[in-house]
């Protein structure tokens, strides 16, 4: 099978822990551009962001492994300009999927009853006097994320449910199958990586000791409550009329 996962602290550590012919499979790309290549390949499987799911219909997912965060450690955060007194607007940037579009539109709209517009900066470093969002290993380079407010967080104190930030989908119910017992006690695995610090190669010492010491947010094995996150976080989108339909996941 092949696999195509984002480029981002997490999901390469996720890779260095696979059974090394799968981790020799793993092709890294943009969030946003994963769901495509899992759709054009019957044989695939990506971990995908959770409301790319709206567009693809057609996946099963995997109800056993994703990325959940629960706290301070994410893959993406809110930088607020103290300047800025209005939340007209938040401008997006790095490695933006259809998640971070949406759900900062709902999650700003939640917190200041206010109609949001969500701008895409192609650089984020020309932004000036905005508040952003910034998403993937942007957020840990000269680290930013001591100044930032984790948006897994904000998602989890706004809605009430766990924030599962991807999913593994495929079209292929079976290489599903195959992936769960493949992936079986992993999560484990990659706690013992942390801690040792066994990764983030480039990432700077205060980062990686920030991840070690809140590696507890990061969720590998999903459980019930993580698959009610994931059907809460697919209906938000509808209930707040963005979509004109429901997503009915398809776990495996």
């Amino acid at each position: 099978m092949k696999l195509f996962f984002p480029k981002n602290i997490f999901s390469n550590i996720i890779k260095n822990v696979l059974p090394s012919d799968l981790g020799n499979e793993v092709n890294f790309l943009p969030s946003p551009l994963i769901a495509g290549e899992v759709a054009k390949d019957s044989n695939s499987i990506g971990l995908i962001p959770t409301l790319d799911l709206i567009s693809h219909k057609e996946f099963f997912i995997s109800k056993s492994f994703g990325i959940s965060f629960e706290n301070s450690l994410c893959n993406s955060y809110i930088y607020f300009n103290p300047k800025v007194k209005n939340f007209s607007e938040i401008y997006l940037g790095g490695d933006v999927s259809s998640l971070e579009v949406i759900l900062a539109k709902i999650l700003f709209e939640e917190m200041y009853d206010a109609s949001i517009e969500v701008k895409i900066a192609p650089d984020i470093s020309l932004i000036t006097n905005r508040h952003i969002l910034l998403a993937g290993d942007k957020n840990f380079e000269d680290e930013k994320f001591l100044s930032g407010i984790s948006f897994a967080e904000e998602i989890v104190d706004a809605f009430s449910f766990p924030f599962v930030n991807y999913v593994f989908a495929s079209s292929s119910k079976h290489l599903l199958e195959e992936l769960n017992n493949h992936l079986a006690g992993s999560g484990l695995l990659i706690y013992e990586k942390v801690e040792s610090e066994s990764f983030g190669e480039g990432l700077s010492l205060k980062a990686k000791k920030y991840i070690r010491e809140n590696i507890s947010s990061f969720i590998f094995d999903l459980d019930e409550q993580d698959m009610d996150g994931i059907n809460q976080l697919i209906q938000l989108p509808f209930l707040r009329g963005i979509v004109n339909d429901i997503t009915e996941v398809k776990f495996v």
